[in-house]
């Protein structure tokens, strides 16, 4: 029986050509793909970046937080007192400092009790022992502030800074500083420098928890008007 011969198809020279044409066209468009994606991610990462640089939470950011139910529970007391001393417009203000300084907690709401004003107790951290007397001494004590640094309405943030700054460091020497200096707004580098004269030139341990949210030098909060002015909103 004759056995059928199998015919060789031979491929023609240019296919072999075309297959790796073909190979190499189709490398070049995942090379792309991998680089078009690459570069997505790239971008991607650069506009987080710097989404997270422009709203990450400053220290000189005024992010704002919402005064709790125990500084609130004193409004009127606030009120009537800052009426006395016509500091009406400056309720808000007053309630933020309250804030910050106790959190509506204990008698000495406005630690107030190591300042010129308090007459009647104490004149040690928390000596004040009547709320009412505490938010009188803060008020006055945070009007003089204001009046040495010039503040003109409750929207003038820039002296209201530096009236903060003076109600923690203590009005007379923070602003005799300023004026010998020649400073006339608030900034955290000058808020450190008088914090460095004033402390001694004695820094904060690095492991003290104050070291990262009051200011490296044992001295007052340096960043005490950002902190008051998150719960501020005028």
């Amino acid at each position: 029986m004759k056995k059928t011969q199998k015919i060789k198809h031979k491929k023609h020279p240019n296919s072999v050509h075309l297959t790796k044409k073909a190979r190499l066209i189709k490398r070049r468009h995942q090379i792309r793909r991998q680089k078009q994606f690459l570069c997505f991610i790239l971008f991607l990462i650069i506009i987080l970046s710097l989404s997270f640089l422009i709203l990450r939470p400053l220290r000189t950011s005024r992010q704002t937080h919402m005064i709790n139910s125990a500084c609130e529970s004193y409004r009127s007391d606030v009120e009537q007192v800052a009426a006395k001393y016509d500091m009406s417009a400056y309720v808000d203000l007053i309630l933020a400092l309250m804030m910050q300084e106790s959190s509506g907690q204990g008698t000495d709401v406005m630690q107030s009790s190591e300042g010129a004003y308090n007459t009647q107790y104490p004149q040690t951290p928390n000596g004040i022992t009547d709320v009412d007397y505490s938010i009188a001494c803060g008020i006055q004590e945070l009007k003089y502030s204001m009046t040495k640094a010039d503040v003109t309405g409750p929207n003038d943030i820039a002296n209201i800074k530096l009236a903060l700054q003076g109600y923690n460091f203590g009005a007379d020497v923070y602003f005799n500083y300023l004026e010998k200096n020649g400073i006339t707004s608030w900034s955290e580098e000058s808020s450190k420098a008088f914090a460095e004269i004033a402390s001694g030139e004695t820094e904060r341990s690095k492991e003290d928890p104050l070291y990262d949210t009051a200011g490296p030098w044992d001295y007052g909060d340096q960043y005490y008007p950002e902190h008051v002015l998150r719960y501020y909103h005028s």
